[in-house]
């Protein structure tokens, strides 16, 4: 077991092995995406002293997917807004960005307001995500004016779940693997 890669380190050392046949092609591929973001978004009070709220979200979103060896990584921003469609409801107007590859970061700014009083949250997120889906689970940190929205004053947690759907899509390069590039210039030297 100890010399099981000792075979293929001795073979990568002589001249004879700089075979491009021998050597896969790794592709990156980069596209931009604008869509349309949706999501669903639950938001509940530790305390259970104000109901559990729970969203729906419209928005438009900018997105780069790039698509190698390992699988898609994405990153994007969108400006979108919750709204709470209860008998008094509340709307949040919300920017936020993210990045994933299977684990999810996200950041997002949201202010909201029942027209009567307003409050201002961020929100780390953390959760998963994939291309163009998204399911984190955010910590609102209160802001200004906190203690004047009473229904929102302790809701510390949301659970939101995202979808982009592409409306254009945009291809914005492909890359080549920089092994393979790398043994053509060596061959070429020689």
């Amino acid at each position: 077991m100890l010399f099981a890669g000792t075979g293929l380190c001795l073979r990568a050392q002589s001249n004879d092995s700089l075979q491009l046949k021998d050597i896969p092609v790794f592709e990156q591929t980069r596209y931009r995406h604008t869509g349309i973001v949706t999501g669903f978004h639950i938001q509940h009070s530790l305390l259970n002293d104000v109901p559990t709220l729970r969203y729906m979200e419209i928005g438009l979103a900018s997105t780069i997917h790039q698509y190698g060896r390992h699988g898609p990584v994405s990153t994007g921003f969108y400006f979108s807004e919750e709204i709470y469609p209860g008998s008094d409801p509340v709307f949040g107007t919300k920017l936020g960005i993210f990045t994933h590859f299977l684990i999810d970061l996200g950041f997002s700014a949201v202010f909201y307001t029942d027209f009567k009083y307003g409050n201002f949250k961020l929100r780390p997120e953390m959760g998963i995500g994939l291309g163009d889906f998204r399911a984190v689970v955010g910590i609102n940190i209160p802001t200004i004016r906190n203690r004047d929205f009473y229904r929102l004053q302790k809701n510390y947690g949301q659970i939101s779940f995202q979808y982009c759907w592409p409306v254009k899509k945009t291809r914005i390069g492909t890359e080549r693997s920089f092994y393979k590039d790398l043994i053509k210039k060596k061959t070429a030297w020689q």
